[in-house]
């Protein structure tokens, strides 16, 4: 057991010291960090926060100086933004408190937190940080406090409760008298001066370090820099005890003087203990003048700095070995209990909205996916060539991503037959002969999502196998100078298109500049979700068409993959004339385009965490997988698997998927690129590199598809084809 206290006699007219409690004040920046340190950093994790609050003298005869917090208080910025706001706390005069912050999971828990032990341990190093004199030079470590909160991001509530622990002992401080320093017998002829003393220790460059208290001198008001060994020397009837007072109450001083008395009782008892005495002996409560000071008009005034004279309180063995505290906030309904902070109802909607764009997406990588690249997919800037059924499937998908910039491109308007179908079209559009696909998609895209950047850009793409009349020509060929321009400004293009042609000259200009291609197609019940392998092939890549991933045993195909032009024989032509109405317009099962949609996004997503793509390639050289050869991977650890097994935290990247809804089935397929394709291959590219010869080149291949197919080689392959089937032919009987 502890021994008890041997208490002295106290003055008959001395009473309990009481002491205002602290008043948190939090920013909503404080709030906006927690929530994107919770989203971004901690996850499930609960294990508490180092946090700083701040708090200055009262500056206000009514209002005491709160514990205020923002969004600086976790120490986040580089190393300029750090710095400023350590010249700013100085130059303002402004106290550091630390603090410790625990964020629980859900309401419930924060409900049946056991504050408790919190408070209890926070108790246990307050008393440690008094007796091993760690507080001697740091007297900030008297002021601490402890934030239980729990943050509701869906409604962007905060539900928050505060503690400001103390010491609570069994014979705590009495006050004998107080009043105005200006007042005071024996220190208001030098009130003047004390408060010019005062006013330089509050003062300090950044590097100085903050002083909570220090010494004043009874006999000239000077003010000396805080010690220890001074508090202990000096006849304690010299002296006043300054210190920094939130509190603007009269007859009371702020809770900060709580601490700084224990700490004063423990630190000199044990010093005369140290010499053969000790406060029992000597028989006599010790007493100590305390000046609160305090400030009006942005000058300490030593009408508004009150001077306590006090009786220290008497700190035992077990009130150090054994501490106990207090401290919790009370409420705005004076009783103690949790604060709410519903910062839902007066933030800007847009923000609301965007900040609840990507909770679901962060909520992924607190447990399932850790590895989720949120932010770089959010900044993949998306060109979407259609706006059509799939245009408005594949920007529905994008928003759910995260994906902020949006870009149509369609020349088309709005018809009567697309609201039912195109998700991003209503009635009102098709009025008055069609709003512009492109601008209308745009537009409802910034309805639904106003954080999203998206543009509509009315187009028609110029074709093969539609010739184009001399006074048309500049314009056409500025057309193609246009669409560069959009794909140099993206990062991923989607080809959307109706008809096979139009896939064309996007298919080239992605070939030439290695941008992600990546290209969706429906039929009746059937669809084509595909990935173009960008950029001329490469020495160390795969280009022959004999070659499968099968070659590779068994891993991911590693080559340059094949556009949607690579498995063709016949060069792209004019598809819409002389055709019948059910030929003219896409007739498709209405659940496909979201099927499609949806597996075109999430390619690029997954494209997005390759652990293979090199900076600058946009993901095109990512490996791809068909269902036999990621199988094959898995039982074959020992071959060609590794960091460039072509899969992604999110899965395999394939280069093809076909499916259908006829009998709900999916393929999934891998093919090179091939060296005579119309659309990609080295000598279609070539010429519409090549200076100077790009206009003609591009005026041919639309006036003449036949044209493609003799550049790339490709007609005179089928004539060999056709030779070698003749020559095959033994039709007559004879052998030659």
């Amino acid at each position: 057991r502890h021994p008890r206290a041997r208490i002295p006699t106290m003055p008959a007219d001395a009473d309990t010291l009481r002491f205002e409690p602290w008043q948190s004040a939090v920013d909503p920046g404080f709030w906006a960090e927690l929530a994107r340190r919770k989203l971004d950093n901690a996850g499930l994790s609960e294990d508490p926060w180092l946090i700083t609050a701040l708090y200055t003298p009262a500056q206000n005869a009514v209002v005491s100086s709160p514990c205020q917090l923002d969004a600086r208080a976790f120490g986040t910025g580089d190393e300029s933004e750090l710095a400023a706001r350590a010249r700013d706390v100085a130059a303002s005069g402004r106290l550091e408190m630390p603090g410790t912050l625990v964020n629980v999971n859900t309401l419930e828990r924060f409900r049946a937190f056991d504050r408790g032990t919190l408070m209890s341990n926070a108790a246990k190093r307050l008393a440690e940080d008094i007796r091993s004199g760690r507080a001697d030079s740091d007297a900030a470590l008297l002021t601490p406090f402890i934030a239980l909160t729990y943050a509701d991001l869906k409604k962007w509530s905060f539900y928050y409760w505060f503690a400001f622990p103390a010491l609570k002992l069994d014979v705590p401080a009495k006050v004998i008298s107080c009043g105005p320093l200006a007042e005071h017998v024996e220190l208001g002829a030098i009130a003047d001066e004390i408060s010019r003393g005062c006013e330089a220790m509050l003062r300090r460059d950044a590097g100085d370090p903050a002083r909570a208290w220090w010494i004043v001198d009874d006999a000239t008001g000077t003010c000396e820099p805080p010690s220890i060994a001074s508090v202990r020397t000096r006849d304690p009837s010299t002296w006043t005890l300054a210190f920094v007072d939130p509190c603007a109450s009269g007859g009371h001083p702020g809770w900060a003087l709580r601490n700084v008395l224990s700490w004063l009782a423990v630190r000199t008892t044990r010093e005369t203990e140290t010499a053969g005495e000790t406060a029992g002996a000597a028989g006599a409560p010790r007493r100590v003048r305390v000046l609160a000071v305090r400030k009006l008009a942005g000058r300490v005034c030593p009408r508004a700095s009150p001077v306590f004279e006090c009786v220290l309180p008497v700190v035992s063995d077990a009130d150090v070995e054994d501490p106990k505290g207090v401290g919790w906030e009370v409420n705005a309904s004076g009783r103690p209990g949790p604060r709410l902070a519903n910062l839902g109802s007066s933030m800007d909607p847009a923000r609301l909205a965007s900040q609840a764009v990507d909770l679901n997406l962060k909520l992924m990588r607190w447990r399932l996916l850790p590895q989720l690249r949120v932010a770089e997919v959010a900044s993949t800037r998306c060109l979407l060539l259609g706006a059509g059924t799939l245009g408005c499937a594949v920007a529905r998908c994008l928003l759910g991503w995260g994906v902020r910039g949006v870009t149509f491109v369609d020349g088309g308007d709005v018809s009567f037959s697309n609201p039912v179908r195109q998700s991003l079209f209503e009635f009102e559009d098709c009025l008055g002969g069609g709003k512009p696909k492109a601008e209308a998609a745009a537009k409802a895209l910034r309805r639904i999502f106003p954080g999203v950047n998206a543009e509509g850009v009315r187009m028609t793409i110029p074709m093969p196998g539609h010739p184009v009349p001399d006074a048309d020509v500049p314009a056409v060929l500025d057309d193609v100078r246009r669409l560069e321009d959009l794909i140099d400004a993206h990062d991923c293009v989607y080809l959307l298109t109706d008809t096979r042609e139009s896939r064309w000259l996007p298919t080239l200009v992605c070939a030439a500049k290695g941008k992600l291609l990546i290209n969706a197609a429906l039929g009746f019940d059937s669809y084509l979700v595909m990935r173009h392998g960008g950029g001329l092939p490469r020495a160390d890549e795969c280009t022959q068409t004999h070659e499968t991933t099968d070659e590779r045993g068994g891993g991911a195909f590693h080559g340059r993959l094949g556009c949607y032009f690579c498995n063709d024989v016949v060069a792209p032509g004019d598809s819409t004339t002389d055709r019948t109405l059910d030929q003219q317009c896409t007739v498709t099962r209405p659940g496909l385009a979201p099927i499609a949609g949806a597996l075109a996004v999430e390619m690029m997503v997954a494209i997005a965490h390759s652990r293979v793509a090199k900076p600058g390639d946009g993901g095109v050289r990512t490996p791809a997988h068909t269902h036999e050869s990621f199988n094959a991977s898995r039982d074959n650890p020992g071959g060609d698997v590794g960091s460039d097994d072509g899969t992604t935290a999110l899965g395999i990247v394939p280069h093809q998927i076909r499916g259908g809804v006829f009998d709900l089935s999916q393929r999934l397929f891998a093919a090179p690129a091939f060296d005579r394709c119309v659309a990609c291959s080295a000598k279609v590219v070539d010429a519409f590199l090549r200076p100077g010869g790009r206009d003609e080149f591009l005026r041919r291949a639309f006036d003449d598809p036949a044209y493609l197919e003799n550049a790339t080689g490709l007609a005179a392959m089928k004539e060999e084809v056709d030779d070698a089937a003749w020559l095959g032919e033994d039709s007559d009987g004879d052998d030659f």
